[in-house]
């Protein structure tokens, strides 16, 4: 007859008779299992299950060489023989349970292990570091990055050549040699004077220059007409010579068309050393 779980806990308590039980726990291991019920279950079923069969108890009544002491000592219901009789028969696994350390859970030695994860956790942690310093330094990278404009071709300036234009105005010369001869017939001198002066300073725009002297023409003219009188003649030739008219020009600077500007782009130095730094 198997024993209850009231009576194995009892059991327990007796050195002698947890030995038969083939439990292999210290006096006071065995009273920290008796004390707690979970633990007490858990050593009871882990006991059946090594012992299918228990041997049958044997009667004190039958039993006239009992000893005084099964007879006295009563254990959970039991009389001390009947759990002597545990003690005598051999147990029935091949060994005691796995010595009580500090727990009252009995060993199970067909449990697999629960396997470590420690080296899974320092792995994934150097992982993390690794990243978090990696989006750090980008974030710096770029709030720190310096932009500038890098001349990949410098400017060509623009270049000129000079060149000559006429300015629209017209410059006056008097060579000094007058239209008139002498003993020529005085309305014909004016009319010499006055084809010379048309010719040159009629109708055009002149030089500040030119304008003074086609006037000082202009005003000899006209003198000589006031004093024109029939059968007069030139006695004498004057300074007023013959007027030439050239059109003035001027020299100008005028563009090559050659200048070309310069070709640049954006460059961004990232941290001091990576990408386009000075």
């Amino acid at each position: 007859m198997a024993l209850s779980l009231e009576e194995f806990r009892s059991a327990l308590l007796d050195a002698v008779s947890r030995q038969g039980l083939g439990i292999q726990l210290t006096d006071a291991e065995a009273q920290q299992v008796a004390a707690d019920p979970q633990a007490s279950r858990s050593w009871y079923e882990y006991w059946l299950s090594t012992n299918p069969q228990t041997a049958p108890a044997v009667d004190a009544s039958s039993t006239p060489d009992a000893s005084p002491t099964a007879e006295t000592i009563p254990l959970g219901g039991h009389d001390f023989a009947r759990a002597a009789a545990f003690a005598s028969a051999p147990p029935a696994y091949g060994g005691g349970p796995a010595e009580y350390a500090g727990h009252a859970v009995p060993p199970t030695s067909g449990e697999p292990q629960k396997k470590s994860r420690v080296g899974l956790w320092v792995a994934l942690s150097i992982v993390g570091a690794l990243l978090l310093i990696a989006v750090i330094i980008v974030v710096v990278a770029f709030t720190t990055a310096r932009h500038w404009t890098k001349v990949d071709s410098p400017e060509k300036p623009e270049t000129f050549h000079s060149e000559e234009y006429e300015t629209g105005l017209y410059l006056v010369s008097d060579d000094g040699v007058s239209p008139c001869a002498v003993d020529q017939d005085w309305t014909d001198c004016i009319d010499a004077m006055e084809v010379n002066y048309a010719g040159a300073c009629a109708g055009v725009e002149l030089v500040p220059a030119a304008v003074t002297l086609c006037g000082q023409h202009r005003a000899e003219i006209d003198r000589m007409r006031a004093e024109d009188s029939e059968g007069s003649v030139v006695a004498s030739l004057g300074d007023f010579g013959h007027l030439t008219r050239t059109p003035e020009t001027a020299t100008r600077q005028v563009s090559n068309n050659d200048f070309e500007a310069a070709v640049t782009h954006e460059a961004v130095c990232y941290l001091g050393f990576l990408g386009e730094c000075e």
